[in-house]
C-alpha cells in the first residue's frame, strides 16, 4: 500500500493535512523520525517510528485529547493518577507535570512496544514520579493475547481469537494497585478498546478507594466483549459513580465517586443516559 492510500484509509487529523501527513509517514518508514522530538505545551514526544499517535502529533502539533485536558484541570500536587492504556504517555506525562513531585503517576500499558515508546517518552522528560507496567489489566490474573497492529498501534486489543498476536501477563486492578501500594487514587483513566468491563470487574474491591474515573464507553468496542455502554453505566452506578459525558463527546464517561462534587465541570458535562 502507498503513503497515499494509506492517508485516505487513516483518521482525522491527518486528512486535514495530507502533505504533513505523508512526511511523517516517509520519516517513520525511513526511521529518520526517531531523531526528532514533538514539542508538546509542556512537555515532548519523540517522533516514534512505530505509533499512529505520535504520527498525529506530528500532523498536528496543537491537538490535545479531552482526557489529557482534564487530567491537567482535575489534578493537584501530591494526588495519585492510574492510566490505563497509557499508550506513548501523553495523558500520563501530563499527569505528571499535575500532580508534582509529591504525587505519583502509575502507567499501565500492554502492548511490548508501545511500552518502549512509553517509557522513552518518561526518560526524555526526566519525569521521576512515573511507574510504568507492561501488564494488561482483567477481570482474572493469567495472560492474554494481545493484537500486533503495525500501523494502527492506538487500536491493540485484547484479541477475541488469541490465534494471532503477542502474550501478555494479565493481572487485576485489585492486585496491581497492591503491589504498587497505592491505597488511593486520585483519577483513572481507563481506555484499553472494548475491554473496560473486564478491567473495572477485576477492581471491584477497590472502586470505593477512587474518586474519579475517565473511561472510553463505546458501545462497539465493549460489545467485542459481550459488555455494552449500558452494562458499564449500569455497573458504575451501582457502585456509587456519578457518571456524565462532556458536551459533544459520547465516547467518554466522567464518573465521580460519592465524596467529589462535579460542580466545578457542570458547564462542560451533561449527565449520562
Amino acid at each position: 500500500m502507498n503513503l497515499l492510500q494509506r492517508i485516505v484509509r487513516s483518521d482525522s487529523p491527518k486528512l486535514e493535512r495530507p502533505f504533513q501527513a505523508m512526511v511523517g509517514y516517509a520519516l517513520q518508514r525511513t526511521g529518520f523520525s526517531s531523531r526528532l522530538q514533538l514539542r508538546r505545551s509542556r512537555y515532548t514526544v519523540p517522533f516514534f517510528p512505530k505509533s499512529n499517535m505520535a504520527l498525529t502529533y506530528w500532523v498536528k502539533p496543537d491537538v490535545i485529547d479531552r482526557a489529557e485536558e482534564f487530567a491537567c484541570d482535575y489534578l493537584k500536587p501530591g494526588a495519585n493518577m492510574v492510566d490505563v492504556g497509557a499508550n506513548i504517555g501523553c495523558v500520563s506525562a501530563a499527569s505528571s507535570l499535575a500532580v508534582g513531585e509529591t504525587g505519583r503517576v502509575c502507567s499501565v500499558e500492554a502492548h511490548p512496544q508501545t511500552f518502549l515508546n512509553l517509557q522513552e517518552t518518561i526518560r526524555v522528560n526526566g519525569f521521576t514520579n512515573v511507574t510504568a507496567l507492561n501488564v494488561a489489566l482483567g477481570s482474572r490474573a493469567g495472560t492474554v493475547c494481545f493484537t500486533d497492529e503495525k500501523r494502527k498501534d492506538d487500536n491493540n486489543r485484547v484479541s477475541l481469537t488469541g490465534a494471532t498476536g503477542i502474550e501478555v501477563p494479565c493481572i487485576t486492578l485489585t492486585e496491581l494497585l497492591r503491589q504498587q501500594q497505592i491505597n488511593h487514587v486520585d483519577l483513572m483513566k481507563l481506555d484499553v478498546e472494548g475491554f473496560e468491563m473486564e478491567v473495572l470487574r477485576g477492581a471491584i474491591d477497590v472502586l470505593p478507594n477512587i474518586d474519579c474515573l475517565y473511561v472510553e464507553i463505546l458501545d462497539h468496542t465493549l460489545r467485542r466483549f459481550g459488555s455494552s455502554a449500558e452494562e458499564l453505566k449500569t455497573f458504575l452506578r451501582s457502585h456509587g459513580f456519578q457518571c456524565f459525558q462532556f458536551h459533544g463527546d459520547s465516547s467518554n464517561a466522567v464518573c465521580f465517586s460519592p465524596r467529589v462534587s462535579p460542580e466545578r465541570w457542570k458547564h462542560q458535562l451533561t449527565p449520562l443516559v
